[in-house]
């Protein structure tokens, strides 16, 4: 799929002088073929194909309540029918001629991940009130209107790139999906999204090149296009954490022709408040 990678990109590989030729080259092509077939996944990932075949399967209510927290010897008080990131502070940046907002840190307070992992379900099957945490991942997003989402959870996707970890979807067609990796420790953010953005462009999934935003400091690429199988808008937050080793791919989709404006708006808060958890 790549005949000639571009000078610095992710798909150059080192030389190792030290190796024999023919054992690098095989090393290489191997190399290669497992970041190419990360990409496509990723891609597959952020058109939706997952989360539209999903059982249409309700998540069962999550619970409500409270935390204090003992934040600089005070008590800070959470609520899981409020947004979590909101209450936590986490910073953001806009999106690239959008009005989105999107989160651009982490929550990383160690009281805070303490108690919300305690709070958390077990299982990442059902929400939080307005939230939706999943312990083990390591995340969390805001959801509005819990009652008009489904959840589908595969935990092979801790493991394997080529399955959704987890998807919220509606009877409408709209959906997100959560798609986890290991990330090389010296790829960056650019390198990442550069390759994706070349796989689904020649595929033929992109007419048009993404609007995308980047923050450095945290790691985070927030893009936008039109999905060319549904005829709305994409989006897509692409976020590494480095302390697993880990780059979180999430998309967010929608019908032009059946999904409502609410749940677009929910979309777009669930894929903009994404935020990892971890101290």
């Amino acid at each position: 799929m790549y005949n000639r990678p571009e000078p610095g990109s992710f798909m150059s590989q080192p030389t190792n002088t030290s190796e024999p030729k023919d054992s690098q080259s095989l090393r290489t092509v191997e190399s290669q073929k497992t970041i190419r077939l990360l990409i496509v996944v990723v891609a597959a990932l952020a058109l939706g194909f997952y989360a539209l075949s999903s059982l249409n399967q309700h998540a069962p209510p999550g619970g409500g309540g409270k935390m204090e927290v003992d934040l600089m010897h005070g008590k800070v008080s959470l609520s899981l029918d409020k947004p979590i990131v909101e209450q936590a502070g986490v910073p953001t940046s806009q999106a690239k001629n959008s009005n989105i907002e999107y989160t651009n840190g982490k929550i990383d307070n160690p009281e805070i991940v303490k108690e919300l992992n305690k709070l958390g379900p077990s299982q990442p099957t059902q929400f939080s009130g307005k939230n939706f945490i999943n312990r083990e991942a390591g995340f969390v997003f805001t959801v509005e209107h819990p009652e008009a989402w489904m959840i589908r959870y595969n935990p092979a996707g801790m493991f394997n790139p080529a399955i959704a970890l987890n998807s919220i979807y509606n009877a409408e067609g709209s959906n997100l999906n959560v798609g986890i990796s290991q990330i090389a420790p010296g790829m960056t953010i650019q390198q990442f999204v550069y390759g994706n953005l070349q796989v689904m462009r020649q595929a033929g999934a992109l007419p048009q090149m993404p609007q995308i935003t980047y923050d450095q400091a945290s790691e985070t690429a927030f893009a936008i296009f039109t999905n060319p199988y549904t005829n709305g808008q994409s989006y897509q937050k692409v976020t590494i954490d480095r302390r697993r080793g880990h780059v979180f791919v999430v998309s967010a989709n929608y019908n032009q022709g059946l999904s409502s404006p609410v749940a677009i708006q929910d979309l777009i808060g669930m894929i903009s408040s994404f935020t990892l958890i971890g101290a």
